[in-house]
């Protein structure tokens, strides 16, 4: 009776997740504290909720977004636009690919919501200038963001989630994902070029643009050169975390603590800066997960897959469609914990360890094809819809992101096949 009951909870926080609008981290976390307080599964007792939760994906996720914080205050990405609009001139197509080319290194680096709160009000300021339709620039963004975030440990929720319950690490991730993230980039920069062609009274409006003068978007020298450093020591310690033995958390918490003080700012100067929603969103579909391994159900999904063992082709395709299939609807994190254990359980069993990377890439690329896939793409619509003065449809983005979904998807997916049958 209590797993049936365990099981009815997590169908209702995911309900949630799918279909609320408000408040969903307090209420997926107050379902998961009811698992645990009913103890409708074994293994939830305070003393052992740390081998439940991963305390080191939620340190790390807290420590870079206190130094994202204080670096997106400095001005930097505003200054990078400006910079990028000059460079491009009436070069239309060009100014497009140099923006999108910071999404996506900001977007592997820094927070995929980060990016298209700080890119968004850039390119409404272009098409508005321009008077061009915002639509398809700000969905190739979104599009970008997504395919950006792919490439790194920290890029994406989905892959810090991906990489706590495999654990892979940050190299790993770049050594195995930056090929596919170049491709990714590159067919969706080009799918939407026809948007960028211009006549000539727009092209006089880019010669505008270019008079803006970008260092007056740096707020604070000194505290842009110090952030900005530990940001770039934080990096290069991720990627020797193999070497030097010290848990990504510790590393991303210490560089906050760094930047905390060279500002003079303590925790409760700092509280706003961290986003709480996200933390114990996690902490719940953590607990969550848990219980649907205890319950049997993690297993049960294991088994569907178990009779293809022997089938390599046909696993690989039937995984990464119902991967491509399913993450768009359950949201990259909650997606990602339910099918992640699944993949784990797999591989144990005698499935390729590629299979992560079967699962990386078409969870990532998948995130595109709804609203639904990733937060980013909730608040990418929401600014679009205030930007254009009406609701931008769930129709409405899926027309515009499917072309890119399914075209990036199916090269994802021969780039796997590549990779196994070729490249060893």
């Amino acid at each position: 009776m209590e797993k049936i009951f365990a099981v009815a909870i997590v169908v209702i926080a995911y309900g949630y997740i799918i279909f609320g609008k408000k408040y969903k981290a307090p209420i997926v976390f107050g379902l998961a504290l009811i698992v645990a307080a009913l103890r409708l599964v074994e293994g939830l007792e305070p003393e052992n909720i740390s081998r439940v939760i991963d305390f080191n994906t939620l340190g790390l996720l807290a420590g870079m977004t206190v130094i994202v914080e204080f670096l997106k205050k400095t001005g930097l990405f505003q200054f990078l636009a400006i910079r990028i609009v000059k460079k491009g001139g009436k070069r239309f197509f060009l100014t497009i690919v140099g923006l999108m080319a910071l999404v996506a290194l900001s977007s592997a680096f820094l927070d995929n919501l980060v990016t298209i709160i700080l890119i968004a009000p850039m390119i409404f300021l272009i098409t508005d200038s321009l008077g061009l339709n915002p639509i398809p620039f700000l969905m190739l963004t979104i599009i970008i963001d997504n395919i950006g975030g792919m490439s790194t440990l920290i890029g994406s929720p989905l892959n810090l989630v991906l990489g706590s319950v495999s654990g892979l690490g940050f190299n790993d991730f770049i050594n195995n994902m930056w090929f596919i993230t170049i491709i990714s980039f590159l067919i969706s920069v080009f799918m939407f070029k026809k948007y960028t062609k211009v006549d000539k009274s727009v092209e006089e409006k880019l010669e505008k643009l270019s008079d803006i003068d970008e260092s007056r978007a740096i707020t604070d020298k000194k505290s842009l050169k110090f952030t900005l450093t530990v940001f770039l020591i934080v990096l290069s310690l991720f990627g020797l975390h193999q070497i030097i033995e010290i848990d990504l958390s510790f590393v991303a918490l210490l560089g906050a603590i760094a930047v905390m003080l060279f500002h003079r700012k303590q925790f409760n100067d700092i509280s706003n800066e961290i986003d709480w929603d996200t933390l114990f969103f996690y902490a719940g579909l953590y607990i969550l997960s848990f219980a649907l391994e205890e319950v049997g159900i993690t297993n049960l999904l294991a088994g569907l897959f178990t009779p293809l063992l022997n089938h390599q082709f046909l696993s690989i395709f039937v995984i990464f469609l119902f991967v491509s299939i399913s993450i768009p609807w359950l949201s990259a994190v909650p997606g990602t914990l339910i099918i992640a254990p699944v993949i784990k359980i797999l591989v144990a069993s005698g499935f390729s360890s590629t299979f992560w990377w079967v699962y990386a890439i078409s969870a990532n690329l998948a995130t595109n094809l709804t609203p639904l896939g990733a937060v980013q793409n909730i608040v990418g619509v929401n600014l679009l819809s205030k930007q254009i003065g009406r609701n931008f449809s769930f129709g409405e983005y899926i027309k515009w992101a499917f072309k890119p979904y399914f075209v990036t998807s199916l090269v994802g997916f021969l780039y796997i096949l590549l990779r196994i049958y070729i490249g060893g």
